[in-house]
């Protein structure tokens, strides 16, 4: 369990509550944090979505909460041509588009590619294939007739609406097998009148235990997990991956462990305290984010090999948002165990506070073994 101010019962296979009195602001706040975790790992038991406590990774929020500075506006002026898009798109891994051929029916995982391992369009009308402790109550998880991305008339989507005030609302999948590296893709669509400033987390794809799916506060050891997540920036909104893994260092403020999840790509300053790896840099810069309009994400999470040091490290990250490549980033440390594969896929809104009523609704969701790419509407 992490150290967090909140309270939240959602999806946790036995009920228990998970709850914390810190709210970590200074590096002197987090010197607590370090002594009195392991007593309260006891008192608390498991947390996760394994359950979805899983909220135990949200104070984190922007990865600036334990610092002693505050989140830098972002300026594009000072981004150079990145902030404009003039790249030359001339990166290393999975570079280009894998777009699909235009969508002709409601329901794409009718005519699925060999290399996907789970896919869901929400046309069944039910949640069976999903692997949620809680049954998705009905007061945060829907599947209404929505047109989607593609204006099929009759089409499902799934809805996630979160109550006012902290909490959240997800669908996880555990996957059929485990592997080093996959993709996933889904289309994504605040709804009209989503509040972006208001603090939040998304979802993404999880090696590891289900019990330390959404944990938080401390860098894995590379023998239990690693995770990534799509979500956006709350100031000017564009997407970026939050992620824990071995190697993670841009928000660790003592020698123990205490962290928050790296960004990629890093728009929080140039180098000065957080960014301070130009390859994780931003080199294209994301979309600045609407309501009410269909995007096609997808992301890669790369475990690499199970090495014992960063130099050996080849892990990697990937994000594309409408086909366009964000990334990638590579050499990245996330494990030390050839065991801990990816393995879940976590579909989740997650709000810190006070937050409009309107939520998120997602489609055509794909986990595939290789680059899957957006349909052309």
């Amino acid at each position: 369990m992490a150290l967090r101010s909140f309270t939240v019962n959602i999806d946790t296979p036995d009920g228990q509550m998970s709850s914390s009195p810190f709210l970590h602001r200074k590096r002197a706040v987090r010197a607590l944090v370090a002594f009195f975790s392991p007593l309260l790992l006891v008192a608390c038991g498991k947390a996760s979505d394994g359950g979805l406590d899983a909220y135990n990774a949200y104070d984190a929020y922007d990865a600036y909460d334990a610092r002693d500075v505050e989140p830098p506006d972002f300026d594009a002026s000072e981004h150079g041509d990145a902030a404009n898009g003039l790249t030359d798109g001339g990166r290393d891994g999975d570079a280009g588009s894998a777009q699909l051929p235009a969508r002709t029916q409601v329901d794409e995982c009718s005519d699925s590619s060999p290399d996907w391992i789970f896919c869901s369009s929400f046309e069944d009308g039910r949640f069976d294939v999903w692997d949620d402790y809680d049954g998705n109550p009905s007061t945060t998880n829907s599947l209404p007739l929505d047109p989607g991305p593609f204006q099929f008339a009759d089409n499902h989507v799934l809805k996630l609406h979160v109550p006012p005030g902290r909490g959240g609302a997800d669908v996880v999948k555990h996957l059929p097998s485990g592997h080093r590296r996959l993709y996933a893709r889904w289309f994504a669509k605040w709804e009209v009148g989503y509040d972006f400033s208001a603090p939040n987390h998304g979802g993404g794809l999880h090696a590891g235990s289900r019990d330390l799916l959404g944990h938080s506060d401390d860098r894995p050891n590379g023998d239990d997990w690693f995770t990534a997540w799509i979500e956006p920036t709350t100031d000017t909104p564009r997407l970026y991956l939050y992620s824990y893994y071995r190697g993670m260092y841009m928000d660790c403020a003592d020698p123990s462990g205490a962290c928050w999840g790296d960004h990629f790509p890093c728009l929080a300053d140039e180098g000065e305290v957080y960014c301070t790896r130009p390859e994780h840099r931003e080199t294209v810069l994301p979309p600045v984010l609407e309501t009410n309009r269909w995007y096609c994400l997808e992301m890669l999470l790369d475990g690499g090999d199970p090495v014992s040091s960063e130099d050996a490290a080849n892990g990697a990250l990937d994000l594309w948002v409408d086909d366009q490549e964000i990334g990638p980033w590579q050499g990245l440390w996330m494990r030390t165990d050839p065991d801990v594969e990816v393995s879940f896929l976590w579909l989740s809104l997650f709000h810190h506070g006070d937050h409009s009523d309107a939520g998120l609704r997602i489609d055509d969701v794909v986990v595939s073994t290789s680059r899957i790419g957006c349909p052309t509407r």
